[in-house]
């Protein structure tokens, strides 16, 4: 299945017996933009139901799906694209810290520094954003203690 939008055109390989919630964890892991903020649509019609299958849904493979955001997205705008940007940055310290080209120290020092720019993420109030910085914060500390253990 084909799935556009906010600047993504992807090709989406699932099982038949996927839900709509298995087609946004996809679309997250591929693009982070995590699912509580993805509004998929099908043939002009919203996928809000999570649990629904999607034959049910009447969607086949071929189905293009449309990728937009959703209300609370507007809402949480600048901590979501703040926080995506730090991400990124876990992201290219866990593929150098894989390669063995930091030291443990230079491993911390990073983590720390980005531990810090997490913690100044402004959520207003949402849990949203809370729990994407509470699990942006547990993935970079992982970081940290598989440094340790390979030193």
């Amino acid at each position: 299945m084909k799935l556009v939008g906010l600047g993504y055109n992807l090709i989406l390989n699932v099982s038949s017996n996927a839900t709509v919630g298995d087609i946004k964890m996809e679309v997250e892991r591929l693009t982070s933009l995590p699912v509580q903020y993805q509004r998929l649509l099908a043939r002009g019609k919203k996928l809000d139901d999570d649990a629904a299958n999607l034959d049910g849904a009447g969607i086949q493979d071929r189905t293009r799906l449309m990728l937009l955001h959703n209300e609370a997205y507007s809402k949480d705008r600048e901590g979501v694209t703040a926080l995506t940007a730090l991400v990124n940055e876990i992201v290219e310290l866990e593929r150098k810290a894989s390669e063995a080209t930091m030291d443990r120290k230079a491993v911390h020092e990073h983590v720390t520094r980005i531990c810090c720019k997490i913690d100044g993420v402004d959520t207003h109030g949402s849990d949203s954003l809370r729990a994407i910085r509470k699990s942006a914060i547990a993935r970079v500390e992982a970081i940290e203690k598989q440094a340790e253990h390979q030193a």
